[in-house]
């Protein structure tokens, strides 16, 4: 055992060694590459769709991982270092993202001051406390199409005081992809308008902003952690309120494995479907051409369904 954790050391110690010499024998060519940094999937989407071929986009989440307990390796502190930029939702929203901020000597946007967050307190629907997020709100921002609309501006602006010579290629970018999340906001107001229900029942409690502005309501298994559990006193009250109010669908993000959610919806005779949270994507997601705008346009088709909508 001694030797293994011995093995693991060295091989650790040849690794930051390796990559040492490599960043400082590279310090003339890394100091010309425009590089930018996103921790979750919507600020990848984003930056990538506002700066397009000019700059360099890398993510620190990739595709499948889940993001509420994600750890950088060393490696991935090192291209961080190196970068230009870290675009972060904000240390309330993130908060392992307080330790890259101290690690490394990257420049940091955090984007929560200048959004419409859901803080805890406000009366959405839940009956567990883990509807909210530690720090005290709600994380999953990017499902208020007003945010979106936000984050897009305050990365550009950013992003255009960083690269001036770019700065009329991400005002057009970013202009394009604003009207496209107003086009959201106006098909999910009218798509959304006339519902026969007002509950859904969900996997992973992650759809607050989208009930605040468009007024369904969720009941989730999980809480707001996707890998969190419920207890019996939960399935049970749950399974009560799936008689009563005529559930016929469980959605739950193709992300999430969830035993609790497979039992109940056996147990409940209920038809699973899927209802993307879109912190991350699925793997093969972007190869078969989804992305944010996409998979936000299948939700609508989903929640459809499941509220019963015409």
């Amino acid at each position: 055992m001694k030797r293994a954790i011995g093995l693991v050391f060295i091989f650790m110690m040849i690794v930051f060694a390796i990559v040492f010499v490599s960043k400082n024998n590279n310090k003339s060519v890394s100091s010309q590459r425009k590089t930018v940094v996103t921790t979750i999937y919507p600020l990848y989407f984003i930056t990538k769709s506002i700066v397009g071929d000019t700059v360099e986009v890398k993510r620190l989440i990739k595709p499948g991982n889940e993001i509420h307990s994600f750890s950088p390796t060393p490696v991935e502190m090192v291209v961080l270092d190196q970068a230009d930029l870290l675009i972060t939702l904000g240390s309330d929203l993130e908060p392992w993202t307080q330790k890259l901020a101290g690690a490394t000597s990257v420049e940091v946007l955090s984007l929560e001051e200048g959004l419409d967050l859901i803080h805890m307190g406000e009366a959405h629907h839940t009956e567990h406390n883990e509807h909210h997020h530690h720090s005290g709100i709600n994380p999953h921002v990017w499902l208020d199409f007003g945010n979106d609309i936000k984050m897009v501006h305050m990365i550009s602006e950013r992003l255009s005081k960083l690269y001036p010579d770019h700065k009329a290629v991400f005002g057009r970018n970013a202009s394009a992809l604003q009207e496209r999340f107003r086009k959201l906001q106006k098909s999910y107001a009218d798509g959304l308008k006339t519902c026969s229900k007002k509950t859904l029942l969900v996997g992973h409690d992650a759809f607050a902003y989208l009930e605040r502005t468009y007024g369904f309501k969720t009941e989730s298994i999980m809480g707001i952690f996707a890998h969190s559990r419920p207890n019996a006193a939960r399935v049970a009250a749950l399974s009560e309120m799936i008689r009563a109010r005529g559930i016929h669908y469980l959605f739950t993000d193709p992300i999430e494995s969830s035993k609790s959610a497979l039992q109940l919806a056996t147990d409940m005779n209920l038809t699973l479907e899927p209802l993307y949270a879109l912190g991350n994507l699925p793997l093969g997601a972007e190869e078969k051409g989804e992305d944010l705008i996409s998979l936000l346009s299948l939700d609508l088709t989903q929640l459809r369904k499941g509220l019963e909508c015409r």
